[in-house]
């Protein structure tokens, strides 16, 4: 028997079987269909997805710093030396240019006159004034409002490499497990066409036990063997139920339900050795996977985040110096001769904490923290090129592994017909030609294990170079 044909052989017997909540699809369930439902219902993939939402919630959040506030004031001393009233109501816009603010209103004072130094009294109909405030060096460049900001901003760019590895694992879970589907189907059809072979025999044996040309003891053995080798279905047929199962996990129909694929669905002529490519190049593999895997831009993002806060601190260390400029305009009775038609206001306020610990220890975590991420992008820039040379290794030996399992295949079955031919010739006995036929059965199951090992190889290496 050719490899071709042992491995349709393997894949071709139908068992009609769907579990609880199983749906079946027509014709051969290949991996592209599998890795199509992983991307469109896989849960654990959408729920991932949601990070993008989220992180557009923070960012939008975050972005509530350049709200326009609107305030109303009012204060009144009905009982007292004087007995005035202010209403004050106004507009205040962050405007996010070197942290300045932009501010304007009304304000009117009523009541009785107030002294030169009451600074909210108004002419008659009050006063509309508008100003800047800007602070000159701390708070100016950067602050925590602009801060939460930028670090949001980056949030949201991150969102999109986190959902793209986890598709990755889930991707690299999906053809995983469509293998050990597709390898236990390959198993249970070989442990049926062995117990086809003894089965098949009983008839020739029970004639020839009967003519005298055998012992009672050859008839009773192959029946220990039917026996034996039900048993040995009996457990491919769980195995193969549990590795369906496993797989309806990522298989789903098109309202997210989990399908069940039945033996009828395993594939027959489009798949076998040659399918899982071995030839790859790690070396040109390396550049490319350091330039799509996520993990990589994930950590860079966490870095330009940590710059953030590093710039944070530093400007931490700066004195607080706050200027402003106010221009006010009386309307109405002149109720009060100190007070002009038209008034320029200015103003500076100056604070610094003399030791400075608090921004000195925030200068100190944040460049700490910005060289250990720094030091682990490079470590991982070295993991993932090891990681990428390993799989095509370990890729290129699970595919010769396969070639010589295959090829042990043939032979193994070649001795077992030239067994058999010996058996009914009478030149050979029963446990001979079991010990032969237990040989192919094992090398056939090495060659589905080595099957399989091929395609996780081949799993590993397009999650390794983040391949499609």
């Amino acid at each position: 028997m050719s490899r071709a044909a042992w491995i349709g052989a393997a894949a071709g017997v139908c068992l009609a079987w769907s579990g609880p909540g199983a749906a079946q699809a027509p014709g051969p369930l290949d991996l592209e269909r599998v890795l199509t439902s992983v991307e469109a219902a896989y849960p654990p993939l959408l729920a991932a997805r949601i990070e993008r939402d989220l992180a557009d919630g923070r960012l939008r959040a975050a972005r509530g710093v350049y709200d326009l506030e609107v305030f109303a004031k009012l204060k009144a001393t009905p009982d007292g030396y004087y007995e005035y009233s202010t209403v004050e109501a106004g507009a205040e816009q962050f405007l996010g240019l070197w942290g300045a603010a932009l501010y304007g209103g009304y304000r009117l004072t009523g009541g009785e006159d107030l002294p030169d130094y009451y600074p909210q009294r108004t002419q008659g109909d009050g006063e509309a004034t508008v100003g800047l405030r800007l602070p000159l060096l701390k708070g100016g460049a950067i602050d925590e409002e602009r801060a939460q900001v930028a670090r949001a901003e980056i949030g949201a760019r991150a969102a999109d490499p986190v959902v793209e590895r986890q598709r990755l694992d889930f991707v690299r879970a999906g053809t995983v497990a469509w293998a050990r589907w597709v390898a236990a189907g390959r198993k249970l059809a070989v442990s049926r066409e062995l117990l086809r072979l003894a089965r098949d025999r009983a008839a020739a044996l029970e004639e020839q036990v009967a003519g005298g040309l055998r012992a009672d003891i050859v008839l009773v053995d192959n029946r220990r063997l039917v026996v034996d080798r039900e048993i040995g279905v009996l457990d491919a047929e769980r195995a193969f139920r549990g590795a369906a199962l496993a797989l309806s996990l990522l298989y789903r129909g098109p309202d997210g339900t989990p399908v069940v694929p039945g033996e009828d669905q395993l594939p027959v002529d489009s798949l076998g050795p040659s399918s899982v490519p071995g030839a790859v190049d790690p070396e040109g593999a390396v550049e490319a996977a350091l330039a799509r895997r996520p993990e990589l831009t994930l950590l860079a993002l966490k870095a330009e985040s940590a710059e953030v806060d590093a710039a944070l601190a530093r400007n931490g260390l700066l004195p607080q110096v706050h200027a402003s400029v106010e221009a006010g305009r009386n309307f109405g009775e002149e109720r009060y001769a100190d007070r002009s038609a038209t008034e320029l206001r200015l103003g500076v306020e100056v604070k610094l904490p003399v030791q400075r610990r608090e921004a000195g220890g925030k200068t100190l975590q944040a460049e700490a923290g910005l060289d250990r991420l720094y030091r682990e992008l490079a470590f991982a820039r070295e993991t993932i090129a090891a990681e990428v040379r390993d799989a095509a290794t370990a890729l290129e030996a699970a595919v010769a592994r396969m070639d010589r399992a295959a090829l042990n295949v043939e032979l193994a079955l070649e001795l077992q017909a030239a067994e058999q031919a010996l058996f009914q010739a009478g030149s050979s006995d029963l446990l001979a030609l079991q010990l032969r036929e237990q040989a192919a059965f094992d090398a056939r199951m090495k060659a589905v294990d080595a099957w399989l090992d091929a395609w996780s190889a081949w799993a590993d290496w397009q999650a390794a170079v983040a391949g499609p």
